[in-house]
């Protein structure tokens, strides 16, 4: 079965009749690019996207320069 778009999920889910879960679970844009994006990603379960890989490695990067530093505050 191929993957749906957020759209298209939406729009099968209206043509059946199902309600949406309670507590507005509806699925936000992803923030690609950022670091919460590739969080968001691993939320969904999803395959990260370039751009968030990206921004992961740059924050991992930078989170373990800075316990080098000593400047982590721990």
């Amino acid at each position: 079965m191929p993957e749906l778009t957020d759209a298209q999920l939406d729009q099968l889910i209206k043509d059946i009749g199902l309600k949406r879960p309670r507590g507005g679970s509806q699925r936000k844009p992803i923030a690609h690019g950022t670091y919460n994006g590739y969080r968001q990603h691993v939320y969904r379960k999803e395959q990260a996207c370039a751009e968030c890989m990206e921004a992961n490695r740059l924050y991992l990067r930078e989170r373990y320069a800075k316990r080098r530093q000593g400047g982590g505050s721990q």
